[in-house]
């Protein structure tokens, strides 16, 4: 919310300093009656699954994460969440997927977005073909096999320990 503040001081359509309002969390032009409410912008985070297998991946190292994650993505407006995943997947690894079944969301401030974790089958096996502008890597992991992070402070990784003990739910 911070960032929200110091990045709205100025009303975009007239230039005038904007005021918190009283009641909400908004911002207010008292030059033209402007109101301005903070943007979420809504992510997935797919967990693609091939029997007892999950798909992760690796960014790349200039992204500053060098651990396995999900797929992940922002939603385009006029897209459905379930469109979101499947294009996600089918750019970042070339996969198509099915059964695209809702997990849980979390609000995730850094980045002002809301995630929103879904797991969905693999519809037919095929070679990934890594999206080499993102990511580094891309692997199917039995769950037995999953690699452990040091942090459960990200839905991704709820997720892959949900999938790991088999408490996905549907």
């Amino acid at each position: 919310m911070g960032n929200w503040y110091e990045t709205n001081q100025y009303c975009g359509r007239c230039g005038h300093r904007m005021v918190p309002d009283k009641t909400e969390r908004a911002l207010n032009c008292a030059n033209c009656g402007h109101v301005e409410f903070p943007k979420i912008a809504p992510a997935v985070i797919v967990g693609v699954t091939h029997g007892d297998q999950i798909l992760l991946t690796k960014f790349l190292s200039n992204y500053g994460y060098d651990k396995f994650a999900l797929i992940s993505g922002y939603n385009e407006i006029g897209e459905t969440l379930a469109d979101t995943v499947r294009r996600e997947v089918k750019e970042e690894v070339g996969l198509s997927v099915r059964h695209i079944t809702y997990f849980d969301s979390q609000p995730w401030g850094f980045s002002g977005a809301l995630l929103v974790g879904f797991f969905a089958e693999l519809d037919q096996a095929a070679d990934i073909q890594l999206e080499k502008d993102e990511l580094s890597a891309a692997k199917w992991f039995k769950r037995v096999d999953i690699p452990h992070d040091d942090t459960t402070a990200s839905l991704s990784w709820t997720m892959i320990e949900a999938f790991r003990q088999g408490k996905m739910k549907h």
